[in-house]
């Protein structure tokens, strides 16, 4: 059996679904998808571009292998915003990797967090 490929995911707004990329191309759209392995990516460069032009373009994503793992009760919420660089936790804490994330219908996003794989706000 093949090992599971990596994807990208990040939320199409026009859609109201998650596109998920393989290899550069987006290969399909989804209402819900989960993750292990999870790296989370943003462009600061892009993100300061879309705040400025007042354009909106994919700059944040996460990349991970899909799973069909349940989301269990102690998974903690995470968002993306334009306003702020970086994913965050509710307390804003920044999210640079997690376990396990799962992206649901209703447009949000919750993790396992690794231990330590976070940066304070204002840490490098």
């Amino acid at each position: 059996m093949p090992t599971p490929s990596a994807v990208e995911v990040y939320r199409n707004l026009t859609r109201r679904a998650w596109s998920v990329r393989a290899g550069g191309r987006v290969v399909g759209h989804v209402a819900a998808i989960a993750l292990r392995d999870v790296a989370l990516r943003s462009s600061e460069a892009a993100r300061i571009r879309c705040l400025r032009l007042g354009v909106r373009d994919v700059h944040a994503w996460a990349r991970g292998v899909p799973t069909d793992a349940p989301r269990p009760p102690e998974a903690t919420w995470f968002r993306y915003r334009l306003a702020e660089p970086g994913f965050r936790l509710a307390d804003g804490q920044v999210l640079l990797a997690a376990e396990v994330a799962w992206f649901e219908p209703d447009g949000t996003a919750w993790c396992l967090a690794s231990p330590g794989a976070n940066v304070r706000i204002g840490g490098t």
